[in-house]
């Protein structure tokens, strides 16, 4: 027959017990709260694949004199659209409850869209690789698993742990998608529009004073261009950031609670913050 725990023994479990369920997250919740913040700023970025097809070829009807009721063909980049759209929206649930669960609250995700996310993927379709299918799958799985399983602060770890891998990848391909594809469609934008204002500029038909009003609408409209390649350039920073301090998180997981790893997740938190401030700065 076991021995029952003497009245000391209760007191300490009970001590350790408190102990440990009164560990603070405040640094993982600055870091998560943060990059949340920093994250939903995709929607203030007031651009897609869509638009940019749309805006070219409307340019180029518009170069040759075509007035034509045929629509421009956009439908590739309508899919980039939706394949963006659903992995940002992967991204933002799960640092979403990540700032929950070291807040100690429930996560509360809207399982009802992502499972109609999951549904509708179609890799082909919507041009993603395996990887980037598997890293979507896996978080989204984590999100649902963590919303019906109720985790609270005790779990953090692992879903921290899980989430790592698959999180990095879809973070990645959020960061090349705008700061490389949509900003070199950008980049071919400009260099049209400068051949063509080029064009005006040597045209001997054209008075001084209407080769002048074309010369300032080509920087209005390159300004307007490089303002929304500053607003992609300075996302993808904070989407670096976020990187960094998640995999550092990672990383000390066996601290998470020790001094160091709170000064440096402090330092992650307030840098994101200064980038959002950059941000704020130029969005329009």
């Amino acid at each position: 027959m076991k021995k029952p725990l003497s009245n000391s023994a209760i007191s300490l479990l009970l001590l350790l017990f408190g102990l440990s369920s009164c560990v603070s997250l405040t640094h993982v919740h600055n870091y998560a709260s943060s990059s949340l913040e920093s994250i939903k700023k995709f929607e203030v970025i007031n651009y897609s694949f869509e638009q940019s097809c749309l805006e070219n070829c409307q340019e180029k009807k518009i170069n040759e004199f075509i007035l034509s009721s045929q629509d421009c063909n956009c439908k590739a980049e309508e899919r980039a659209d939706s394949v963006t759209l659903l992995i940002y929206n992967a991204i933002r649930g799960y640092f979403d409850g990540l700032g929950n669960l070291s807040n100690n609250t429930l996560t509360n995700y809207k399982t009802n869209a992502l499972s109609k996310s999951i549904t509708g993927l179609n890799v082909t379709s919507l041009q993603i690789d395996k990887d980037q299918a598997e890293a979507y799958s896996n978080i989204s799985n984590i999100l649902l698993r963590a919303f019906y399983d109720k985790y609270r602060k005790n779990k953090i770890r692992e879903y921290l742990k899980a989430a790592n891998g698959p999180i990095l990848v879809l973070i990645k391909f959020l960061d090349f998608n705008l700061s490389a594809n949509l900003t070199g469609k950008l980049n071919v934008q400009k260099l049209a529009i400068k051949d063509y204002y080029f064009d005006l500029t040597k045209d001997g038909t054209l008075s001084t004073f209407e080769k002048r009003k074309a010369v300032e609408e080509y920087y209005q409209r390159i300004n307007k261009i490089e303002a929304k390649q500053k607003e992609l350039k300075i996302y993808a920073k904070a989407l670096k950031k976020i990187e960094e301090g998640h995999q550092e998180l990672v990383d000390n997981l066996d601290k998470i609670n020790t001094d160091e790893l709170k000064e440096q997740l402090t330092q992650d938190a307030n840098d994101i913050r200064d980038i959002i401030s950059e941000f704020n700065k130029i969005a329009k």
